[in-house]
């Protein structure tokens, strides 16, 4: 007999909760490694007939600095309005508070699910009454619920105090730090796990992850999450080890590059490369070999 784990109920009348994959982005390998929205739309659409509550598009994995904001809305323009019930969560990483409120305000025009916002991320350290000023104005200036994201491997980190004490819905939890998504959860506040190191013993303080994985096996880490809630704890562990090494795969190159070459051996969509200053796979990477390792079932 399994008994269910305790999840947390999603601010905001269950405004995200699930599995949201961190969608990659293909660029044509041509003079301005070009973005090819036909490509992205059906990765897109293959992310959704595999059962992801939603996509970020923009994030770290979606190389979303190296992608002009006029790029972005052009993507967008043709996402939303193709998304059906899919969850659109775009990111909103442009390094600076006037770019910030220019996407802001052209995304409130659109019925995106919610926004993830990162602070800018050059300047370090920086104090929290100045993130503070950074997310007061970012709040008043959409209708749209706002994720604040903690990544302080490659941005600002977000203090607790600071994250608990906004009125926004919560935040990405990128960092996996000890306490912080205990504290954000603890506080009423939504958390998204960013990290799948340990999806078993964190999703239980969250509404849902953000996972890069599910862009190449999407409907393990739907299973993952569904056998946290459920309570299978067995079922969690085996599939958790089995994404561990999955992961650890994705990184023996550039990640995104990983997930390009194995999402299109997976749907036939051509996924692409990666945009400069991020280096392409090598020939030799066999992208249907990764995928057939990716997809074996975990067995125990």
């Amino acid at each position: 007999m399994t008994h269910p784990m305790t999840m947390p109920p999603a601010p905001a009348a269950s405004v995200l909760q699930g599995v949201y994959a961190a969608n990659v982005t293909p660029f044509r390998d041509d003079d301005r490694f070009s973005i090819d929205v036909d490509a992205y739309l059906g990765h897109v659409r293959w992310l959704a007939a595999s059962g992801v509550t939603g996509v970020i598009p923009f994030g770290t994995n979606g190389e979303g600095p190296s992608i002009a904001t006029h790029e972005k809305r052009a993507v967008l323009d043709a996402l939303v309005p193709a998304a059906g019930s899919l969850h659109v969560v775009p990111t909103v990483a442009e390094g600076n508070l006037p770019d910030t409120l220019d996407l802001l305000a052209y995304l409130d025009d659109l019925p995106v699910r919610a926004v993830l916002v990162l602070p800018p991320y050059y300047f370090k350290p920086v104090s929290a009454e100045g993130l503070r000023l950074f997310y007061d104005r970012v709040l008043a200036a959409t209708r749209h619920p706002v994720v604040m994201y903690h990544i302080p491997k490659y941005a600002v980190p977000l203090p607790v105090d600071l994250v608990t004490g906004l009125p926004a819905w919560g935040v990405k939890d990128s960092g996996g730090e000890a306490g912080f998504a205990e504290a954000v959860h603890g506080a009423g506040k939504g958390v998204l796990v960013g990290t799948e190191d340990d999806l078993p013993g964190r999703l239980p303080t969250a509404q849902g992850s953000i996972s890069a994985l599910a862009n190449i096996v999407p409907e393990q880490v739907v299973a993952l999450y569904r056998h946290v809630r459920e309570g299978r704890r067995a079922e969690a562990a085996a599939l958790s080890a089995h994404l561990q090494q999955v992961r650890a795969m994705t990184k023996e190159y550039v990640s995104a590059g990983v997930l390009k070459r194995v999402a299109e051996a997976r749907h036939g969509h051509p996924m692409g490369t990666v945009r400069p200053p991020l280096e392409p796979l090598p020939p030799s990477f066999d992208a249907a070999a990764a995928a057939a390792r990716a997809t074996t079932a975990p067995t125990g």
